[in-house]
Parts: C-alpha cells; structure tokens; sequence
C-alpha cells in the first residue's frame, strides 16, 4: 500500500468550480498544441496566444498533460462493468490517477487486496497489482470514473472472507405493545398485550428472554417464552446454547427444555418458527391469537382483508396452532394450523446436534420434569439429497427416526420421516410417518403435498405422564393431509389454494380450504379470498354457514394513493365497502373506510393512521358503527442501551445489531438491511440487524444532510460475526462554498480568465465574467494569489461570519483583490 501525498487544502472544489476552469481552457477548440505526439506526450501551448485570451500563461503547466483530474477528493458518476452505480466521492493523486480508497471499494463492492491490515481512510490500496487486469477509465471532461474489474475481483451479495467484526457490549429491549377498547350500549371489552424481549449483546455472548403478558376484561395472563444464552465458536462451525430453549435438529427440533445443547453454526436457531405461516383472512380489522400446545405465543392486530403472519414463536415443532379471529364487532372465528404443514426441519447442512436438560411445559405439573438427553447428526448425500437419524430419551420416553431429504430428478422435491415413541410408563408404543413433496407441475404452477399419520400407541413427549398435554383421544390425530397449490401466469394472474383435513382419534374430523387469486392492469388490480372451515359435525350445510368471500377492486390515483372497494360474503351477511389509502412520507400513511350491510342498516365508518416518527412504529384505528366503537392501538420498536448512550429504533433488534453515527448530525437517513433509520439528537441511529458472517452495507442519503454537509465517505460496508456488536461511524466535513465578486483597489472587476492560486501554488479555477470567483471548503483567514494574463498579481483575503447557514449551498460576499 502506498500513501499518496496529502492533497492541496482546496483541492476538494466543487464540480462547478472545475467545470468553469476546464472551459476557460478547452472552450476555444481544439489544443493549441505545436504538434500532436503519440497519446502519452505532453501537449505545448502557445503562450502568446493565452495571454491574448486574458488567460494566466501559469495555468498552461497545470493542462500540460492530458485532461486529468485535479488533487484531492472528487464527486463523479462511477461506472462497474458497465453498470452505473451513481455518484461517489473519489480521490485522486497528484498525477489525477485513481486512489483505491476503502470508500472506493465499498461503494463499488470489490475485494480488499490487504484483507487483515490496517489502513486509514485515506490510504490508497494496491488493488491494480493485486487485479492487474484491471481497466480504469478517467473522463475528466464528463467527471465519469469507469472500471473494468475481473470477477474474482468482486465481493458478491455473500461474501465470506473470513474476516468478521468481533465483540463489543450494548443491551436491548424489544417491545410490541397492543391495545383495544370496544365500548356499546351493552357494556364494552377491553384488551391489552405487550410482548417484550430484553437481553444484551457481550463478548459474542447473546443474552435474550421474550415473555408475553395479556389482560383481556381485567383477567390477567403471563406467559414467559424463553430465556437463553448463546455463542457462536468459528473455528469449530459449532453453536452452543444454554438455558430456557427449544431443540433444534433434522428429527427431534422445537422439544421446550431447560439445558444446553451444541449445534452446527448456521442451523436454525432455538425459536422453530421460520417458515411457518398462518394465513386466514380478516372481514373485519380483527385481533388474531396464536395458541400452540395451550399457550398464548402471539397476538397481533390486522386490517380487514388477506393476512399472513410468520416468524412465530413456536414452543414446538409437532403440535398444531390454535388460531382465534377476533373482529372489532366482537365475531369470533377458530381454524387449525396442522403441524404436519410447518415446513421440515432437517438443516441443509451436515452435522451434529446434541441436547441435554430438564424438558420444560406451559401446563402445570404436579412432579419434577423428566431428564431428556438427544442426539442427531445430518450426513450429505451427493450434492440433492442428506440424510437424518436421531434419538431422544427421558426418564419414562424413548423415541428414534430418520429422514432423508432429496429431490427426484431436477425440480422434484422429496421428504420422508419416520419416528418411533415408547412410552415406559404405559407400555404404548407407536409409529409417526410423514411425506411430503414439492413439485412444479407445469409452468408456472407449483404443488405442496404432504401426508402424516400415527398409529394408536403413538405420544409426543408432552403427551407422556404428568408433561404437559392431556392425553386423550381428542387431543392427537390419527391423519393429517395438506395440500397447497400456486399458479402464476401474466394474462391471467396469481392463483393459490390450500387444504388441510385432520382426523382424530375420537373421530371428530376437521377441514379447511383457503384460496386467493390477483391480478394487476394498467388501471387496476383485482383480488379474490374464499376461506371455509368445516368441523366435525358432518352436517354439509356446515360449508355454507363457515364460507367467507371477499372480492376487491383497487385503482392507484398517482403517487402513494389508492382507492378500492370490496364484496364481502360471511354465511348469511353481505357487506360492500370501500377504502382510501395515501402514504405520505415514509414515515406516515393512513386509510379512511366505510362499510354497509346490504341486508340491514348497519354500517360502519373506520379510519388508521400509521405513523413511524424516526424512532418507533404506532398505529391507530377506530371503528365505529350505530351501536358500538371501538379504538385500537400498536406500538413497536426496539431500544440500545451502549457506551455512546440510549438509542431508540423503529424495528425489533436482532441477534447482531450495531449503532451507526454520522458525526453530530440529527435526522440523517442511513439505508440498513432491516429498513431506513434517522439519527437521534446525538448523531446516532440503531442498526437493527445485521446478517451474520455476510457482507453488509451501510449507506447515508446524502440527500438527508444539511447542504454545506460532506462525507468523505457515504457506503461503508461490513461483516459481523453473530452476536457481535458493531459501531458504524461516517465521518463528515463541513464545507463553506463561496461565491464572490472580486474587484481589485479600485473598484474595478477583476477580468474574465484570471487564475487562482491557493497558498501552496495549486491550480483552483478561474475568474469568469464579471470579477465572479467560485471556491469550495474555504475558511475565515485564508489567502488567495491571483494572476492576471499581464503576468501581474493580487492577494485575496477571505473575510467570513462566524454562523455560517447550514441549509445553504454557499455564501455569497464581495472582496477586495490587493497588489503583492
């Protein structure tokens, strides 16, 4: 790496003041040039003929060579095999070439050639010998910058260098607050919810515990999902866990213990529930309650139409969800997320996991849970296919299985599991088998099937003793069959349709069907939602009664506004509506609708507003109608507790966060992977997430910043190991432009093409029409040389206030040129 010599004091002039010096020079035609050499030579102009344009014959060393860019630090258009990435602040050596700064290299994703060793911002990287195959073309005229770059020279959307940030120490807390208020001539019902998650980040220690509290009516709940700690170990690719977790592994995942447990790095972390998605649709704004294995896991407020929830909390991965629609007007609907449709749990990649403790229940128990040890390792099968084997044992429960995972030709997709339980206590023993398949039939449509089926003797481990869920017949399935089908064409639109039917071991048999279809033209976009869900009664008049239809037209009006209207169908009701829908700014949109019962009088008037003020989400919504209204509220974020202070987010923290500064400056948007943020009164804001041992980027809108405002650097990049914690800092220069009128002691305007000089003889720019002059980065008590083409010459004093106007591009004065 080579340091370029430091750049001259004003060498960061704008691209206007350049501009003008350039076609001062270049704007008479061609180069008076002697002779034209081969392309490296020099080119000689006439003097002469400078001094008769009213140019500075001095200024003719500066152009001498080719056209280049001046010293220092300069805005351009960048340009990476052939894709424009936008404009950059690039630097460039005393001979106008190129420095492959680290800004350089993060702004246009290429690799460090000196990975590991420290360099300053400014150091120039030796990228040119480490890629010599390297093209850099400089338009100086045009202020481009175009690279040609082999592909082993860039980073990708992945990389993996193996070189992570490590460490650091900062606290959170997460929070998601609900409340609902329904007041009628009846009386009323009120609910509240706050799911918190706090922990802390220390040493690439991750600390969390999430809980839940809900009171509905004045009837209290607290549920207490999980606390654990967690640490990553690089060099073995292992990942330990201890405390409050849920097991993970390709047989035996989301078994609720309290111990340790060693898995692969990378494998699915103690919460099961990625992938796994309730969707329903909402004929109301409705409350929705997920319960699994009795437990209240999740709550959240939905507007009315379509809905999809997903990272769920799940306490395990065999037993189903509960689900609960509760709308404003205090209808109620249930329907069941079959566990046999949660995607399968065995981990893409091969190893070993190991789980040990005391198994953990949200029922009550009247005796001490039972010790479970378990044991599982995943082993790679060619490039399409792994297999799985595990076992689990407790103090009155042993079970084994298998799985093998591959696909069937190039778009085939095929699973099947198998496990066999022993219950000790009660002498039942049993088998669980599962098959699943993914497939696309023809183009354009996809189908998921998937069978499981038990025998009799079969039990859950909760289902074993004095665990957990009751064991009765009612309570587990002899069969479940799921069934999703998608379609996508351009003419005809986005088609989906999903089934589920359960069978228990009472008999009691349940079925749902869910289906969507959409499609967007020019001037609208059409959308239809059929739900049904058919319980155990056998009585056909049942699909009727549980059918809901929803119909929807949607027109854009331009910009962020919408308008639509929708045919609601729910058993015997019939209901039309319509909604507008504006979003303001990226921080507030909000939606005004009105609703009537076209077989009664009932109609209802709602309105939300959602709002992210730079530092939390807050939603609120009101309905009303001639018999009751109901209010509702959300708030969501997340905080940072760290050395620099207490920072407050929009977004829930994840596993590996940071904080990033832009130096002072409050209200600087900075783009994120978790979404855009703004900095807090002291100059920072919280990177919600980072994803771990990936390349991140971390981008300012400069557009945000007062206009007197400069980075040297706007993108940075990074790799955070997980459950590090990460300081971002992008520093900033404040720049003072000057536009002034220089005349010289007699008043009279300096003339067109004088030259001007800084202290240590560098080449600014020129004086044009009308005594104007153009500098950039200028302080109070600097001192300028301007030549004149009679070889004469005047010292500028530079005289400015004190409180210069952040909000202003440049001041404007008048000066006073002196003879020297």
């Amino acid at each position: 790496m080579r340091n370029p010599r430091p750049p001259a004091r004003f060498a960061s002039a704008s691209g206007l003041a350049k501009a003008l010096g350039v076609a001062a020079l270049l704007g008479f035609g061609e180069p008076l040039a002697a002779e034209k050499k081969d392309e490296g030579a020099e080119t000689e102009f006439d003097l002469s003929v400078l001094s008769g344009r009213g140019l500075d014959p001095q200024v003719a060393d500066y152009f001498r060579s080719a056209p280049r860019f001046r010293e220092g630090p300069q805005r351009v258009t960048l340009e990476l095999n052939g894709n424009r990435l936008g404009l950059a602040t690039l630097r460039f050596d005393q001979d106008g070439e190129l420095c492959f700064t680290s800004g350089l290299l993060d702004k246009a994703g290429l690799q460090r050639p000196d990975a590991g060793t420290e360099a300053d911002e400014e150091s120039c990287h030796d990228f040119l010998r480490e890629y010599p195959q390297t093209q850099v073309s400089l338009r100086p005229n045009s202020e481009e910058v175009s690279l040609l770059v082999p592909t082993q020279a860039l980073r990708g959307p992945a990389l993996d260098s193996g070189v992570y940030a490590r460490g650091g120490t900062a606290g959170l807390l997460n929070y998601d607050v609900l409340g609902f208020d329904t007041r009628s001539r009846l009386g009323g019902g009120r609910f509240f919810s706050a799911t918190t998650e706090a922990g802390f980040n220390a040493g690439d220690w991750i600390v969390r515990s999430r809980q839940l509290h809900v009171s509905n009516d004045g009837q209290e709940q607290t549920e207490h999902l999980y606390a654990y700690a967690q640490r990553d170990f690089r060099p073995w690719q292992t990942t330990f866990q201890a405390g409050q977790i849920n097991s993970a592994g390709p047989v035996f995942a989301g078994v609720q213990l309290s111990g340790v447990q060693l898995m692969p790095d990378g494998a699915q972390r103690g919460q099961v529930g990625h992938g796994v998605l309730v969707e329903g649709v909402a004929f109301d704004a409705s409350r929705v309650e997920v319960r699994q294995s009795g437990a209240l896991i999740y709550t959240s407020l939905v507007p009315q139409g379509p809905f999809s929830l997903g990272g769920l909390p799940l306490l395990n991965g065999t037993s189903d969800l509960e689900v609960r629609v509760i709308s404003q007007s205090g209808s109620e609907r249930r329907f069941v997320v079959p566990a046999a449709s949660f995607p399968g749990g065995t981990s893409v990649q091969p190893g070993y996991f190991l789980a040990l403790g005391r198994v953990r229940s949200s029922a009550e128990r009247r005796e001490e849970p039972p010790l479970l040890a378990t044991g599982s390792g995943t082993w790679g099968l060619g490039q399409a296919a792994s297999f799985s084997a595990g076992l689990l044992g407790s103090d009155d429960y042993r079970a084994s299985g298998w799985a093998l995972d591959g696909r069937l030709g190039p778009q085939v997709g095929v699973g099947l599991r198998n496990s066999l339980s022993h219950d000790t206590r009660r002498s039942l023993t049993g088998s669980q088998n599962s098959l699943s398949l993914s497939s696309p039939m023809l183009a354009g449509v996809d189908l998921d099937l998937s069978a499981t089926l038990r025998t009799d003797g079969y039990r859950d481990l909760l289902q074993v003793g004095e665990v957990g869920l009751r064991d009765d017949s009612g309570s587990r399935f002899k069969h479940q069959y799921t069934a999703g089908l998608g379609w996508a064409d351009r003419q005809l639109g986005g088609f989906s349709l999903g089934y589920s039917r359960s069978l228990m071991f009472d008999g009691r048999l349940s079925r749902r069907l869910h289906g969507s279809w959409n499609q967007s033209y020019r001037y609208a976009s059409l959308s239809l939602s059929v739900e049904s869900d058919i319980g155990s009664s056998g009585d056909h008049d049942a699909i009727d009664s549980g059918l809901g239809i929803r119909l929807g037209v949607s027109v854009p009006l331009g910009g962020d506004r919408r308008i639509s209207s929708y045919l609601n169908r729910r058993g015997e009701r019939l209901d039309i509506g319509g909604d507008y829908r504006e979003r303001v700014s990226d921080g507030v949109s909000y939606d005004l609708g009105l609703e009537q019962d076209l077989k009664g009088d009932r109609q209802i008037s709602r309105g939300q507003l959602n709002l992210m003020p730079r530092y939390t989400q807050l939603g609120l919504g009101v309905t009303r109608n001639d018999a009751s209204s109901s209010y509702s509220g959300q708030l969501s974020g997340g905080l940072a507790l760290h050395e620099g202070g207490l920072t407050f987010s929009p977004y829930a923290i994840q596993e590996t966060f940071g904080v990033v500064s832009v130096g002072d400056l409050s209200g600087a948007r900075i783009a994120t992977p978790q979404g855009p943020v703004w900095t807090d009164f002291s100059g920072q804001a919280v990177v919600a997430g980072l994803p771990a041992y990936r390349n991140s980027q971390l981008e300012v809108d400069t557009r945000s910043l007062p206009r007197r405002i400069d980075l040297r650097n706007g993108t940075k990049s990074l790799e955070a190991g997980r459950g590090s914690f990460n300081r971002v800092d992008f520093s900033v220069v404040k720049v003072r432009r000057l536009l002034l009128k220089v005349t010289d002691e007699n008043a009279t305007p300096l003339p067109q093409g004088a030259s001007v000089f800084s202290d240590d003889e560098d080449f600014l720019t020129t004086v044009v029409g009308d005594g104007m002059v153009f500098l950039s980065n200028v302080e109070a008590g600097q001192r300028f040389t301007i030549r004149l083409a009679d070889h004469s010459a005047c010292t500028l004093p530079i005289e400015l206030s004190e409180t210069p106007d952040s909000d202003r591009l440049y001041e404007t004065a008048t000066a006073v040129c002196r003879a020297s």
